[in-house]
């Protein structure tokens, strides 16, 4: 129940893209049409996955019995590079497309070893942040869509109005106070 807790606390309550700022600037560049992304999207969830596992095993193997564990972002970061530029090989050969994506991966991978208390947990954060991304996909594509059937350009003034409608989406979802949830709260 609680990796169930913890994943709907980072797709749902703590979005990683609104209210961690992940990748909140390349979801506005990303294509409207979820097909033509397909690869992109898997080399980034698989890319994210396995990043998460590794550098957790080098840190609770390495990193902690060295007294070591500041430099878990360097450590991941290295991890990161090997595993992306591997995936991307693979997407490239494969399907013959370009999907190279550095950041909100990278991003993803830092917070969920941040905040973490075990591997599945790590995981479990994984995931919940990548589907926050994917949530977050469909609305903005339907305001950009939307600005772009009025004729207008996406010029300084989108990019404006998008960081407005985010901001509304921010207080939409901090209107619900989940803290009622925890029963030790109220004690």
């Amino acid at each position: 129940m609680i990796y169930l807790d913890t994943f709907a606390f980072y797709t749902l309550f703590s979005s990683a893209v609104l209210f961690y700022g992940i990748g909140i600037n390349k979801i506005s560049d990303f294509d409207s049409d979820l097909r033509n992304n397909i690869s992109l999207l898997i080399k980034m969830i698989l890319t994210i996955m396995l990043t998460s596992l590794l550098s957790w095993g080098v840190i609770k193997i390495v990193l902690i019995p060295l007294k070591l564990v500041e430099l878990y972002p360097l450590i991941a970061l290295l991890i990161f590079i090997c595993v992306n530029v591997l995936f991307e090989v693979i997407v490239r050969l494969v399907s013959g497309k370009v999907s190279s994506e550095f950041i909100i991966s990278y991003l993803i991978v830092l917070l969920s070893i941040s905040e973490s208390i075990s591997l599945l947990n790590s995981m479990i954060i994984c995931a919940g942040c990548f589907v926050s991304f994917l949530l977050l996909w469909p609305f903005v594509t339907t305001f950009r869509n939307k600005l772009r059937s009025n004729g207008n350009s996406l010029n300084a003034s989108y990019y404006s109005l998008l960081f407005l409608f985010l901001a509304l989406l921010i207080i939409i979802i901090s209107v619900f106070d989940v803290s009622w949830l925890n029963a030790g709260v109220i004690e």
